[in-house]
């Protein structure tokens, strides 16, 4: 299961507060493993540009390919909290 349809699954959760399907995944799992694989591919990314700085390693597309596709989940993930941040904003402005 893609992390796409995991989140759309959370939100078809949340409109039953409490609620998690069975064998389904709840959204701090979901968000817990994102944040592990954000984190993982900025640790590759990492590591190839160092081992290209170092000259271990000739293929310099591997390195750039990397780098983007670390770049690319780091913003997804912050596009995420932002979009979680404004939602609680807009809850607490909400009048009871």
């Amino acid at each position: 299961m893609n992390r796409i349809s995991q989140i759309n699954g959370v939100v078809s959760q949340a409109q039953t507060p409490g609620a998690k399907k069975a064998g389904g995944e709840g959204f701090m799992e979901i968000m817990n493993g994102l944040t592990k694989e954000v984190d993982e591919k900025l640790k590759t990314a990492d590591q190839k540009v160092q081992q290209f700085a170092l000259g271990q390693s000739q293929d310099l597309h591997e390195v750039v390919v990397a780098s983007e596709k670390a770049d690319i989940s780091l913003r997804f993930l912050l596009q995420v909290r932002n979009k979680m941040l404004e939602a609680y904003q807009e809850m607490m402005r909400m009048q009871m």
